[in-house]
């Protein structure tokens, strides 16, 4: 698959994000009205409104493109037959959601099948009224601007994104932190992959380690640093606007990269 086709898929991942954008918005104001429920525990959480932004995601892309697959957090995976299957996040970051707070974000992104590398994505971050999107080959655009990453050349000018990971890299997020705050100009942890990524695409953070993802988290949000001028892998290395396996995301200008890796990796080893 070739960057034209890419480039089609791109129109398909942002109309599919606004849909779904538009129905959490509602449920945001009518907030009072939602149902939440406990997936695996106190931190995983579902709402109303995680199922019917996805059901509205899939129907853009159902309409638009009948042959693909669709990998969506709620609603698990639908086969395709044409090599495409979308990754599909209604809400990454629902306690965010829940809460009234600003950092959450829809995410959806085209990938092709057999090796992960993501063709398309979009990220919508509703409550900021922000769209990032991107092809492969094409650049990362928001809101008709051209994004790049910013290019600090050292740690102390970087503001680094971050989150805790899953249950069993958790116990590390201790020294994670401190071995980041110290060198850095500052760490926020916002509670949401994709808008994390985001972030570091148009410039609104420096680095981003997120380690414990699914692609549906993050496989928009890796597209649109790669294609901002940004280095995006794991801990094992770069993996060139491909979701890496590990689910563990490193995202940061190419001046970064090094640093960051050789700080984290002792860590997470």
């Amino acid at each position: 698959m070739d960057d034209v086709t890419a480039q089609h898929l791109m129109p398909v991942a942002q109309r599919a994000a606004q849909a779904g954008a538009r129905i959490a918005l509602h449920w945001r104001e009518n907030a009072e009205q939602l149902q939440v429920e406990q997936k695996t525990g106190p931190r995983d959480l579902v709402s109303r409104a995680d199922r019917e932004a996805e059901e509205a995601i899939v129907a853009v892309l159902t309409e638009m493109r009948p042959a693909d697959g669709i990998l969506a957090e709620e609603g698990g995976a639908v086969a395709g037959t044409s090599g495409v299957v979308w990754a599909v996040d209604p809400i990454d970051g629902t306690t965010n959601y829940l809460y009234g707070r600003a950092d959450w974000a829809v995410s959806v992104a085209a990938m092709r099948q057999d090796d992960g590398c993501v063709l398309a994505g979009a990220v919508a971050e509703p409550a900021l009224n922000l769209l990032t999107a991107a092809h492969r080959g094409g650049g990362t655009w928001q809101q008709g601007r051209r994004m790049t990453v910013g290019a600090p050349d050292a740690l102390d000018h970087a503001l680094i994104e971050v989150n805790f990971g899953r249950d069993s890299q958790r116990d590390r997020a201790g020294q994670m932190v401190d071995a980041l705050v110290k060198p850095s100009r500052d760490v926020r942890r916002g509670g949401s992959a994709a808008s994390a990524l985001a972030q570091v695409a148009s410039g609104r953070a420096d680095a981003a380690w997120i380690p414990g993802l699914q692609p549906w988290d993050g496989a928009a949000g890796v597209l649109l640093v790669s294609e901002a001028g940004g280095t995006v892998g794991d801990l094992s290395g770069p993996t060139s606007g491909c979701w890496p396996a590990s689910g563990d995301v490193l995202a940061c200008g190419p001046k970064l990269w090094a640093t960051l890796q050789s700080i984290l990796a002792p860590i997470y080893r």
